[in-house]
């Protein structure tokens, strides 16, 4: 009977309209989806590009937002810097203590800090790509590509440039590195 899935299959599929096809590829590409992402639970934003999340075994981890930078606001060692404040801001206001948020690992689970390393998720969106959209941050940290969403990412950066949006705004915007501010 197994080696019979396969021509099964395929019999089914044959039968199938194109329409009936599309929701079948959907359905399989939405659970492949979810199968790759971990709900977690928003504890605290820290600045732009951390978050502080429950775990679903109940324990807390600070995530690192993959492949982007947002300026300094809460930094130990340095001053905040132009943007910093505002794109801290904005991932609170996206990203409030008790919401439900999904992760998406690729690569690296972990960075030098021995925090998590992700793609943060809510509600469908891309938070790490949203904060390039909207100028609070810039593509970096690129370590071992190919990463799934890089084409994505650096075409979000590009736009945002383009329109001088918040970072992209300041005259001699260091690219980079945000420590020459």
């Amino acid at each position: 009977m197994i080696k019979l899935f396969p021509i099964i299959f395929v019999l089914f599929l044959s039968a199938c309209s194109t329409d009936d096809m599309d929701s079948i590829l959907n359905v399989v590409e939405s659970n492949d989806d979810n199968a790759e992402k971990q709900e977690v639970t928003v504890n605290r934003v820290v600045d732009g590009d951390t978050v502080d999340v429950e775990m679903p075994d109940g324990t807390d981890e600070s995530v690192r937002l993959l492949l982007i930078d947002t300026p300094e606001s809460v930094h130990p060692n340095k001053p905040t810097q132009p943007y910093g404040e505002e794109a801290s801001d904005y991932a609170k206001e996206r990203l409030p203590e008790g919401e439900t948020i999904k992760l998406e690992y690729d690569g690296d689970k972990r960075g030098k800090y021995d925090r998590l390393l992700a793609y943060v998720w809510i509600d469908g969106d891309n938070f790490n790509q949203e904060m390039l959209e909207k100028g609070y941050a810039r593509y970096a940290y690129e370590y071992d590509p190919p990463y799934k969403y890089q084409d994505e990412f650096q075409k979000a950066e590009s736009e945002a440039e383009e329109a001088d949006k918040r970072i992209w705004s300041i005259d001699g915007f260091p690219e980079s590195d945000f420590e020459e501010w």
